[in-house]
Parts: structure tokens; C-alpha cells; sequence
């Protein structure tokens, strides 16, 4: 049975590990990932690159951003803005010489969840994987959406105030976004920012920390008002919470109840309630589903 090297880059932390044809990984290392250049990156990937060489058929990659699945061009990197038109692949083999294919990273957890997760059996889902933005994949009639230019999907961009269209902090993946929660709760709690991550988050929470539990409400109420929006336009089956945090039992016992607060407001009643349920893979989702898009191209490549 054949080895792979899988990597999920994501903007604070690059995980990976080798994983079987099966879709099976076991460890999953980390490092962090380098926002100071591409030549930065490229050496990093490179060293984890040759901790594996020996033993892998070639590289699964998740990354942000819009990337042409089939080709590996990427249009952008997402919060990597060193990563703007460029071809990974062809950037990555130079350095790393074996065979890669990348996915973008929404679209790899949804892929990894409806190969060997909770959307087995699912024609119609949207993922929303909660990290320093939100990752995003839409499975329609039973396939991944991926959208004429590669970018459907990419909810962190779905603007949340007219009167503020431009400015960032506006855009659903900030408002959303980890490092927005953390930031909250820094302020709010005082206590210092470099010290905060999800542990300590669900610690106070779990503790029965008001000021902590009041901002995760608020946190899951933006996120229901993001969900109810997206079930207006896809009507999916379900939602699946992804991402590290999503492993806490009551992230989703507040996101379900803030989605239920949402659907019973006036007019909103008009819309059948999703199934909200987390991912059964959470962060290696994106690294399953990375090794199901690798599969796949390969396929293609012989036929």
C-alpha cells in the first residue's frame, strides 16, 4: 500500500504527516507557517519535504485561496499574499521532486468528509471550517462545486455590511475568523493576546466564564446569521462545522442553539433548519480530502 506525504497549509500552522491509500493518517505534525516571503515558504516545504522523501509516492496539498485543482494554479493564497498567480506545482516540484497535486482547502475537507466522513451519502452540504478564516466547500448533487473560476465556496470573502463594503473587517471570514475571537476576548478579558488560543477559550468557557461565554455567543450568533443566508441560497441537507475548535462539544451545542434563535425570527421561519454537525475527521479532513483530489487527478492523467 502506497505512502503520501500530506500537507494542509493554513495561515497560522502548515500540518502534515503520511497518510495510505486508504485515507488513513495517524500523526499529524505541525509547523508554522512562514507569512514573511515565497522563498520562506518554498524552504520550509522543502524541509518537510525530505523528513518523508524516502517513503512517499508523491504530495497531497490543501492550501488557501483560489487554486485550479486540475493544474495547480493558484490566483491567490488567501492570507498567504506572497502566493498571488503562480503555479504551485510547477514552484513546489522544483524544490520537493516528486509528484504533487494541490486542492484548496475548504474544498479538500469537503472532499475528505464526502470520501470517508459525514457527507457520505449527502447530495447536497456545505462545510465551513473555522480557523484564522473560514474555509469553505459546497457539495452539490453528490460532487464537489467547485464553480466556473475555482472559487466556489469561498465564503470568508461574503461581505457582512453595506455601509462598510470595502473595508476588511467586514468580510465574513474576519468576522469570523479565530484571530477576530481571540481578539475579542483579549480586550474584553484582558488578557494578553499571544496568550489566548482555543484551549484556554473552552477552559473559561467550560468553567463558566460569562465575559468568555458571552463572546462565544456572539461568535456562533454571526456564524448562524452566515448559515441561514447560505441555506437561503444552496438549501443544503446539512452544515458541517470543521476546523480544530469544532472537536469542542459545546462549540456546537451554542452554534445549534444560536441557528435555532435565527430560523424562528420573523420571516426566517419561512426556511426549513439545516443539521448541524461537526466533522468526523476535524483538521485532517483537509489532508483526507487533499489525498481524494490527488486520486483523482491522477485517474484522469491515465485516461
Amino acid at each position: 500500500m502506497a505512502d503520501y506525504l500530506g500537507v494542509d497549509i493554513g495561515g497560522t500552522q502548515i500540518k502534515y504527516g503520511l497518510i495510505n491509500d486508504e485515507g488513513c493518517i495517524d500523526i499529524v505534525e505541525k509547523r508554522e507557517t512562514p507569512m514573511d516571503s515565497l522563498d520562506s515558504f518554498v524552504r520550509v516545504m522543502g524541509e518537510i519535504y525530505d523528513d518523508y522523501a524516502d517513503e512517499i509516492e508523491g504530495m497531497a496539498i490543501s492550501m488557501p485561496g483560489i487554486i485550479h485543482s486540475r493544474t495547480g494554479f493558484a490566483v491567490h493564497g488567501g492570507t498567504l499574499d506572497y502566493i498571488k498567480n503562480m503555479n504551485m506545482i510547477s514552484l513546489l516540484e522544483e524544490r520537493c521532486p516528486t509528484t504533487i497535486h494541490v486542492e484548496n482547502d475548504g474544498k479538500a475537507a469537503a472532499l475528505g468528509e464526502l470520501w470517508k466522513g459525514n457527507f457520505i451519502g449527502v447530495e447536497n452540504g456545505v462545510i465551513l471550517v473555522l480557523g484564522t478564516g473560514i474555509g469553505g466547500g459546497i457539495i452539490s448533487n453528490g460532487k464537489l462545486l467547485k464553480g466556473n473560476h475555482y472559487s466556489a465556496g469561498e465564503v470568508s470573502f461574503i461581505k457582512t455590511n453595506s455601509d462598510r463594503s470595502s473595508d476588511e473587517d467586514y468580510m465574513f471570514g474576519f468576522q469570523t475568523g479565530l484571530r477576530k475571537l481571540f481578539k475579542t476576548i483579549s480586550n474584553r478579558c484582558e488578557i494578553p493576546l499571544n496568550q489566548i488560543d482555543g484551549h484556554l477559550v473552552f477552559q473559561y468557557a467550560n468553567e463558566g466564564n460569562l465575559e468568555v461565554l458571552t463572546c462565544l455567543n456572539e461568535y456562533c450568533r454571526t456564524l448562524a446569521i452566515q448559515i441561514f443566508n447560505l441555506q437561503a441560497i444552496l438549501d443544503p441537507e446539512k452544515f458541517l462545522i470543521g476546523g480544530g475548535i469544532s472537536k469542542q462539544p459545546l462549540l456546537l451545542e451554542l452554534i445549534n442553539k444560536s441557528v435555532a434563535e435565527v430560523f424562528k425570527e420573523k420571516n426566517t421561519e419561512l426556511f426549513y433548519a439545516p443539521l448541524i454537525e461537526k466533522s468526523k475527521h476535524g483538521n485532517k479532513a483537509n489532508i483526507i480530502g487533499a489525498l481524494y483530489n490527488y486520486k483523482k487527478n491522477e485517474q484522469l492523467s491515465f485516461e
